[in-house]
């Protein structure tokens, strides 16, 4: 058939009546994902039927290929919904699969991290093996996952892939299941049968995917990512086509003005939205209108992002604001060792490009324009060796902003943070103080000028040793 959109439903779920689909393929954001998904569940299910759902990263893809290929005894129509589906992952998606596995392991989420691995791995079509990754040398890892090898001790992954391997049993590397798929397709399933699959991640080059858009449906819910005008309009679109789609559940108004300061305090954060909405509806009771009142009272700062507003207030010197957002991050949920971790990040990455202006040989000013950073200032940092090849492989406007920044950080300063922030780690293990008084000590320290006594005497050019200092937890 074709490539749509979800504003396209409307017209696609009208052809349905007529000549329903075989298979449904939905990608990118999760939340639009399974909210369209639920709107065609719906449609086929109208008259009757099952819905059979199916986790894709724990699932036999053999045997779902068999429950989709056979005859029910169950009547009505057979919907098979596999959530987080694989099939069409591949080592050009393994980049983005190794950013989830990042972002797990910096929120402490076990179970995340155990999938994202799954995944990792499995995209490049490789065994689920205890010590596959640190056993693996750099020529492998770029062969097998088309990026870079992390610099860092790889160990950590081991306990989570015995566990995995011991979860999801054999490994059905080396076997194409997108072929297998097609191949039943091609066959045609049972009358009664519909194969519904989720992605947040999929390779538009494997034959699988050219072969659904040419035969099937396929749904593009992606959003464009980042802060640039084109992405935010993007993301504003889809907020407010929510926003409509919500208020239009129990045909409640919110008044224009109010509108961007509830996307000020959610963000773009689609699911975060509609729960948000839906607990203003609730409280609005009788009334038809939504109110200020009613924003204020149960609407906080949902975004996740607020840990890089906590960041930006840091590198501000702003005490007071930053305080305010590190509670409400602990107010919203946010783990400790997650503030903590980002935190780490930030000053890591502001003490690399801080000594990297040191013994960069050319003078850095914040008042040096953009090109003359790309032209001159970069590539005479490229040529001082491969040490920080990788983190001077970043866009170079990126690069730009994080130098700047960074120059506004005394190197001393940079190194008392790392200090402090390891004894904040030290104490929030050992000591059992409570959490929400380490980080508010952490973030003071941080932020109150030292004195001349406790500025630290090893604060030149860290540029060679900088990789020893890191922060376990």
């Amino acid at each position: 058939m074709a490539l749509f959109v979800p504003q396209q439903l409307p017209v696609l779920l009208e052809t349905f009546d007529q000549s329903p689909p075989r298979a449904v393929l939905l990608f990118g954001e999760s939340y639009l994902c399974r909210s369209t998904a639920a709107r065609i569940e719906e449609a086929l299910l109208a008259d009757g039927g099952v819905l059979h759902a199916i986790d894709g990263d724990e699932e036999d893809v053999h045997e779902t290929f068999a429950r989709i290929s056979s005859y029910s005894l169950l009547s009505g129509r057979q919907v098979y919904r596999v959530s987080n589906t694989r099939l069409l992952y591949s080592k050009n998606s393994a980049k983005t699969l190794w950013e989830r596995v990042l972002k797990a392991r910096t929120n402490a989420q076990d179970e995340h991290i155990r999938k994202a691995l799954s995944a990792f791995i499995g995209a490049a079509g490789l065994p689920l093996q205890e010590d596959i990754l640190h056993g693996m040398s750099a020529a492998q890892w770029q062969k097998n996952f088309n990026f870079a090898q992390p610099g860092d001790d790889l160990n950590w992954t081991s306990p989570y892939l015995s566990t995995t391997k011991e979860q999801e049993g054999a490994s059905t590397a080396g076997v194409d299941t997108g072929d297998q798929l097609i191949s039943l397709l091609t066959r045609g399933l049972p009358p009664a049968n519909v194969l519904i699959l989720l992605a947040a991640e999929v390779d538009k080059r494997k034959k699988l995917f050219k072969y659904l858009k040419e035969n099937e449906v396929i749904i593009d819910c992606s959003v464009a990512e980042g802060s640039g005008s084109k992405a935010k309009d993007a993301q504003m679109a889809v907020l407010h086509s929510l926003l409509a789609t919500t208020l239009n559940e129990q045909k409640k108004k919110l008044p224009p003005n109010l509108v961007s300061i509830l996307f000020e305090r959610v963000g773009f954060h689609p699911v975060a939205l509609v729960n948000e909405l839906r607990k203003l509806m609730l409280a609005a009771g009788e009334r038809e209108t939504i109110s200020r009142e009613d924003i204020d009272e149960l609407v906080g700062r949902t975004r996740q992002d607020a840990i890089y507003e906590l960041t930006g207030a840091i590198a501000k010197g702003e005490l007071d604001e930053a305080l305010v957002i590190l509670q409400r991050l602990l107010d919203s949920g946010v783990y400790h060792l997650a503030v903590m971790a980002s935190l780490r990040n930030y000053v890591r990455s502001a003490l690399l490009y801080r000594s990297l202006i040191e013994t960069c040989g050319l003078p850095f000013s914040p008042s040096m324009n953009f090109n003359t950073f790309q032209q001159r200032y970069l590539p005479v940092l490229k040529e001082q060796g491969d040490e920080w090849q990788k983190e001077l492989a970043a866009h170079p406007y990126a690069l730009f902003n994080q130098f700047k920044d960074a120059f506004q950080q005394p190197l001393s300063a940079l190194v008392t943070w790392m200090e402090l922030l390891l004894e904040a780690e030290l104490r929030l293990k050992d000591s059992g103080a409570k959490e929400e008084l380490v980080l508010h000590r952490l973030v003071c320290s941080m932020l109150t000028p030292p004195s001349p006594s406790t500025t630290p005497a090893h604060a030149p050019s860290l540029a060679k040793s900088f990789s020893s200092i890191t922060i376990q937890y």
